[in-house]
C-alpha cells in the first residue's frame, strides 16, 4: 500500500488527515478496518463532515450516511440515494466521485484539486478510506470532503 504521510490526529486541523490518521489507528496491522470498528464518539467532531458509501453492490453504490455539515455545504442529503445518480451534480461528482479509485485500489485515496462551474472556482480536498467485512473486499467507503468557492468575475 502506498503510504500518505499523516500528521498527528490531535494537532491536525485538516479533516482529510484527521480521518486518515483515525483509519490507520483502527485498522492496526490489517489491510482495512471493519466498518463496525468506527467508534463515532472518538471522532464526533469529524463525523459530521463524513460520508459513507455502501459499495457491496458495485452496480448500485448507495450513500449510507451523509454528515450534517456536508448536508449544509452541499444543500442536500443524498443518504439512501444511488451514488451514481447523485454524481450527476457537478460539485458532488468532482469532490466525491473519486471513491471508485479507493474501491479499486483497496487503499486510501486523497485528492486536492479545483474545477470551474457557473463562473466560480471550487477548490476542494477529499479523502476516501476503504472498509471491509472480510478483510479482502471493499464493502464500504468512508470519506470526508470540503471546498472553498471563489468568484471568477
Amino acid at each position: 500500500m502506498s503510504e500518505i504521510e499523516v500528521p498527528s490526529l490531535h494537532n491536525e486541523k485538516r479533516l482529510t488527515f484527521r480521518l486518515l490518521s483515525y483509519w490507520n489507528r483502527i485498522r492496526g496491522e490489517r489491510s482495512m478496518p471493519l466498518l463496525r470498528d468506527i467508534a463515532i464518539h472518538e471522532i464526533q467532531e469529524l463525523w459530521h463532515f463524513t460520508f459513507t458509501i455502501d459499495v457491496r453492490d458495485r452496480a448500485h453504490p448507495v450513500f449510507q450516511y451523509f454528515g450534517s455539515e456536508l448536508r449544509v455545504i452541499f444543500h442536500e442529503d443524498p443518504s439512501g440515494s444511488n451514488v451514481l445518480d447523485a454524481l450527476n451534480d457537478v460539485v458532488l461528482n468532482n469532490t466525491i466521485g473519486g471513491y471508485v479509485q479507493c474501491v479499486e485500489k483497496k487503499e486510501p485515496t486523497m485528492e486536492a484539486a479545483s474545477f470551474e462551474c457557473d463562473g466560480k472556482e471550487f477548490r476542494y480536498r477529499t479523502l476516501c478510506v476503504p472498509f471491509s467485512e472480510d478483510g479482502e473486499t471493499v464493502d464500504y467507503i468512508v470519506g470526508t470532503t470540503n471546498y472553498k468557492i471563489f468568484d471568477l468575475s
